[in-house]
């Protein structure tokens, strides 16, 4: 099963245990994910899974509460932890869409076939993602616009 990065616990928030949430995609089916996993830095070592009792919020950090964290204390121990969801879980996309996950790491070839380097990274800037592309010399920007 492959775990993938769907955001972080960024603190808490009140005393009952619940938790801030700062997802990283716009996805808003993860709202309704009920199984994830928590990890500071590797989804397959140091991991705990849990269940999800609720989401709530209309605006990025989400509240979410995990079942058998129900105490200040207990949440403490959370924040700063990455948040995975199983691939599978993931819903198929239209035609021509993919998740950014799908996309990192490809090789960028321009249209005679000369290589470019792999997508390292995707910056998400609000109007188009930019697709961060490196080789072993040089970085490139490249905007993702339609033209």
């Amino acid at each position: 099963v492959d775990w993938i990065s769907v955001g972080r616990i960024t603190k808490t928030h009140g005393l009952k245990g619940d938790l801030k949430f700062s997802p990283s995609m716009d996805e808003a089916w993860i709202i309704g994910i009920k199984d994830v996993r928590l990890s500071y830095s590797n989804p397959l070592e140091n991991f705990a899974d849990y269940k999800v009792q609720s989401f709530r919020g209309k605006n990025t950090p989400f509240i979410i509460t995990l079942e058998g964290v129900d105490s200040i204390e207990a949440a403490n121990k959370l924040a700063g932890q990455t948040i995975y969801i199983s691939r599978e879980k993931f819903p198929d996309l239209p035609k021509n869409e993919y998740y950014w996950f799908q996309i990192e790491g490809l090789k960028v070839y321009d249209e005679v076939g000369s290589y470019y380097g792999n997508i390292e990274e995707i910056i998400r800037t609000g109007s188009n993602d930019v697709y961060v592309v490196r080789d072993d010399e040089k970085e490139w920007l490249l905007p993702m616009i339609d033209s």
